[in-house]
């Protein structure tokens, strides 16, 4: 059977999301171009080829499912999704170091537009991805239209890799645009996948020897959620570090920490004016495009008044409520290019 399920903790809001039972099978409805179904080595392959219109990831029930998710609130003050396996291949090397894969299907970096859809809905609740199953750890910010414009995603280590190892390590061995400034990987920055998606690299955590069980890169992940601020904090623990000890140290270029609203890293062309909550304390707050109709975002805001950013021109609706968005309507709000004195009371 399939899944999908909601889980609320401590004031966070879980979707539990079933990403392998949805999505749709390589065999039989693309040409095999590796030497398995789901491998792609073929360097001439049309990516646009393999994202077929009638291939799914999530399927239409979980979509629903975190459209409906991401406007309920109640009980939450920050959001974010767990599932089994990452929205992008951020893998290079397979089993073994000799081994270099183009393109892996079995990632949910397959079929494209379905890994879209689902990167869009979570950008929405600016919610974090947290994964395992790809044997390499690594945290990435996704890219749906543009290079970091999604939210991030945080792939765990394996806790014993021992059966398939992977690697990070880009063809021409040199960072990406836009790197990591100061960060002790060689590798970060703005890189596309082998199916052709964009992702920045923040950080990963290659095995240096699988035959020494200290060098494998073992390990487990542990991520932070600061309510009174909304940061995000993401460590990345080797199996055999006792993290109770002074001198304890994570994996290279961890931890990171950001703001939830980073999960949007799509590019602010203006502000509408001020929100100012009179009679309550962090409501829930949606914006739409009016033109288009797009919910840009849902979110519960973070303290007594709050500055909705948009990314498009045009006017904009803004819906207010405590726990769904669905109590006040402000209609036709225009932005501006800077954040200035412009103030709208709300009293829900």
């Amino acid at each position: 059977g399939v899944y999908y399920t909601r889980l609320r903790v401590g004031g966070i809001d879980f979707a539990i999301l079933e990403d392998r039972k949805f999505k749709s099978g390589p065999q039989g409805k693309i040409p095999k171009m590796g030497p398995r179904p789901d491998h792609i080595n073929d360097p001439a392959y049309d990516r646009k080829s393999v994202d077929l219109p009638e291939l799914k990831l999530l399927g239409d029930r979980q979509l629903e499912f975190l459209d409906q998710w991401g406007q309920d609130w109640n009980g939450a003050e920050m959001k974010a999704v767990l599932s089994q396996t990452a929205f992008c291949g951020a893998v290079h090397l397979h089993g073994s170091p000799k081994n270099r894969l183009l393109a892996d299907l079995d990632c949910n970096g397959w079929p494209q537009t379905g890994r879209n859809h689902a990167l869009a809905r979570i950008r929405r609740v600016w919610a974090p991805h947290l994964c395992g199953d790809q044997h390499l750890a690594v945290l990435v910010q996704h890219g749906i239209e543009g290079a970091q414009d999604g939210p991030y995603g945080f792939t765990s280590p394996a806790i014993v890799n021992t059966i398939y190892g992977r690697w990070w390590h880009p063809i021409d061995e040199k960072a990406g645009p836009n790197s990591v400034q100061n960060s002790p990987l060689p590798w970060t920055g703005q890189y596309e996948d082998g199916l052709g998606n964009p992702i920045r690299m923040i950080a990963y955590a290659n095995p240096i020897d699988r035959s020494n069980e200290r060098q494998r890169s073992d390990g487990y992940g542990l991520v932070r959620f600061r309510k009174s601020d909304r940061s995000i904090k993401f460590e990345c623990w080797p199996r055999f570090v006792d993290i109770t000890e002074e001198s304890a140290s994570q994996f290279a270029g961890w931890p990171v920490t950001i703001t939830s609203q980073d999960n949007d890293g799509r590019t602010v062309l203006g502000y509408l004016p001020t929100l100012q909550f009179q009679n309550s304390k962090s409501p829930v707050v949606q914006v739409v495009h009016d033109q288009s109709g797009e919910i840009l975002y849902t979110v519960r805001t973070n303290g007594k008044s709050f500055q909705p950013p948009v990314y498009q021109t045009g006017t904009h609706t803004v819906r207010v409520g405590r726990n769904r968005a669905d109590q006040v309507t402000i209609e036709r709000q225009t932005p501006s290019k800077k954040k200035d004195s412009r103030v709208v009371p709300v009293r829900l």
